[in-house]
């Protein structure tokens, strides 16, 4: 077999296996997600990465320089909320994360409630921030896709009044 025919399709099939696995990253997130989308139990909210392309291109004059940076680095937020049967759904949620793909960062546990926070990163940049809360209220998955920085990132949402955020302001990373 001649060699210059090989590369253009080794080049393919490798660009092919690399797409595949960012896929395969958020299948079961995705899968969740698109699974209770359109079910009338759950809030949601998706900022698609077009939108956050076109914040970044908004007048910020009042908006620190830092929280503009925050959110020109983010790509995407997902979130899906529901007060019923709370626990189930948090059950589920977390059956469905790859473990492999996640690293636990915070885990807050008592009596009231159980918010996760796990990251997904490479090469010490944090890629992913997934925050799976419950409480007697309600159930929350939240997935913010992006190069994170996670100071900003709690900044950002306590200025948006994500209550369940504000775990992150302590957390200092290596």
């Amino acid at each position: 077999m001649n060699p210059s025919k090989l590369r253009p399709s080794v080049l393919i099939l490798l660009l092919l296996l690399v797409a595949a696995s960012s896929f395969a990253q958020d299948d079961a997130i995705g899968k969740f997600f698109g699974k209770y989308l359109d079910d009338s139990r759950f809030d949601v909210v998706s900022i698609s990465p077009k939108m956050f392309h076109l914040l970044s291109k908004m007048n910020w004059d009042s908006i620190p320089a830092d929280l503009r940076q925050t959110v020109n680095k983010l790509q995407s937020l997902r979130m899906l909320s529901t007060s019923t049967t709370p626990r189930v759904f948090y059950k589920e949620a977390l059956q469905r994360i790859d473990r492999k793909e996640y690293e636990d960062l915070i885990t807050v546990r008592s009596s009231e409630d159980n918010v996760h926070f796990l990251v997904r990163e490479s090469g010490g940049v944090i890629h992913e921030l997934l925050m799976i809360a419950v409480d007697e209220d309600g159930f929350t998955l939240m997935s913010f896709v992006g190069d994170i920085d996670l100071d900003k990132l709690s900044r950002l949402s306590s200025d948006l009044g994500i209550k369940e955020m504000d775990k992150l302001k302590n957390v200092k990373r290596k």
